[in-house]
């Protein structure tokens, strides 16, 4: 049995705002009945953020819901908590559900920490005498001690979003519906979320998850659909759709304007400064990578243009899905060539994890002075049918040769033991 079920839904709003409509004062059934009869005038000035979506998982899963901007991934989740209904189609869901679909959801702004804890928990249901209980427990994983009697309208947003969390794990849900609430608190914040949902999901939890962190989403869950546009383009095994995915999103990059206007593309790195910068001098044009394989690794062509700096080292590193830099190949010191050049770089092997990583390609000059570092849009995406590196050890293969031996062998080696 299914424990969630969504049914050909679609989730319509109005264009714009204004005084209400004649026809959203129409009352259920017969809006329905109008809306057939008159389909036309009844959608005018409207769009569909879900369109005819049907998802089912049972007890246990832990489902990510990924897509651009707009894509329908937060009204997937407002849907299935009961915060809003769906225009067509139907919702069932057998279990208690909590929802952490902002920082703010659930609180009032001019009450306390504290009374908001108990507010929040009367939502779901909890008397004071259960709420009472959990206070001290909430606090502990909050780390708001001090400001649990403060009203909330004076909390940041990391601080509500750290209270939200703390109570909705305290509530015991049988389905977790989370969106984007872990980028909202610092890193340490973070990670006590991470565990607790590790912990959760281990206990039979059903967890719903919206990121557009791909690696969190490799992490937390095994199953992913992926919207566009309020319609499901794709559902199956996380590792899978990610990479399906991530194609797509380069697909559509490339095809847009700023790349059929050289003009347009660099007034575009410019504005995006996290993505591009350096000391100039020597710029890089383009970089071209083919597919990675297995078998023959990685090649890559960088066309440089320099004015004014004779000497450089090409550098191409990978950044995995949450932004960890994770190596990098460094060329010799190169002569380069004036007015414009081109290198070619041969990755003999990629030791990767199955996942998405994004290149970088950087040219710096002998006494580390960076020119021009670019972090590509260029997805290059590991499939494996077997990882070389177990989880816990890192997500780079260390180059190795193994083999049996004796004692005798070791001799000159230096002793280690669990003595020692």
């Amino acid at each position: 049995m299914n424990i969630v079920e969504a049914n050909n839904v679609t989730k319509n709003y109005r264009v714009g705002v204004g005084r209400a409509r004649i026809r959203e004062m129409v009352p259920p059934p017969f809006d329905k009945g109008l809306a057939k009869v008159f389909s036309k005038w009844w959608y005018k000035d409207t769009f569909n953020a879900l369109e005819d979506v049907s998802l089912s998982f049972p007890a246990g899963s832990s489902v990510g819901l990924i897509g651009h901007n707009g894509a329908g991934k937060t009204t997937m989740l407002k849907v299935l908590a009961g915060v809003t209904a769906p225009t067509t189609g139907s919702i069932k869901v057998n279990g208690r559900v909590a929802a952490l679909i902002d920082a703010l959801v659930g609180f009032h702004p001019e009450l306390t920490g504290r009374e908001n804890i108990f507010f929040l928990g009367s939502m779901h249901g909890f008397g004071r005498r259960d709420m009472r209980s959990r206070v001290e427990q909430i606090a502990d994983f909050a780390q708001i001690d001090e400001m649990l009697d403060t009203p909330v309208k004076r909390f940041s947003a990391g601080m509500s979003a750290r209270l939200g969390f703390a109570t909705m794990a305290t509530l015991d849900p049988e389905i977790l519906l989370v969106d984007e609430i872990l980028a909202v608190g610092d890193a340490n914040f973070q990670q006590r979320c991470i565990q607790w949902l590790d912990g959760y999901r281990e206990d039979g939890g059903t967890l719903l998850f919206v990121s557009h962190n791909l690696g969190l989403v490799r992490n937390m869950t095994k199953h992913v659909v992926w919207l566009d546009h309020g319609k499901v383009v794709q559902e199956g095994l996380t590792s899978k759709v990610l990479g399906d995915y991530a194609r797509a999103m380069e697909r559509r990059d490339s095809d847009g304007p700023a790349n059929k206007n050289r003009w347009a593309a660099k007034k575009l790195m410019k504005s995006t400064g996290m993505n591009r910068w350096g000391a100039g001098g020597v710029r890089i044009q383009e970089v071209h990578l083919s597919e990675p394989n297995e078998r023959h690794g990685l090649e890559v062509s960088l066309n440089y243009e320099a004015s004014n700096v004779e000497r450089g080292l090409f550098c191409l590193g990978f950044i995995d899905e949450a932004g960890n830099e994770i190596g990098a190949a460094v060329s010799q010191p190169l002569v380069l060539k004036q007015g414009g050049g081109s290198v070619q770089c041969s990755i003999e092997t990629l030791g990767f994890h199955s996942g998405i990583y994004f290149p970088v390609a950087a040219i710096l000059s002998p006494d580390g002075v960076v020119h021009d570092r670019w972090r590509l849009d260029r997805a290059v995406v590991i499939e494996r049918d077997f990882d070389p590196v177990p989880d816990g050890f890192g997500a780079v293969e260390v180059p190795s040769r193994w083999s049996k031996g004796t004692s005798s062998d070791t001799s000159h080696l230096p002793r280690l033991s669990t003595a020692d």
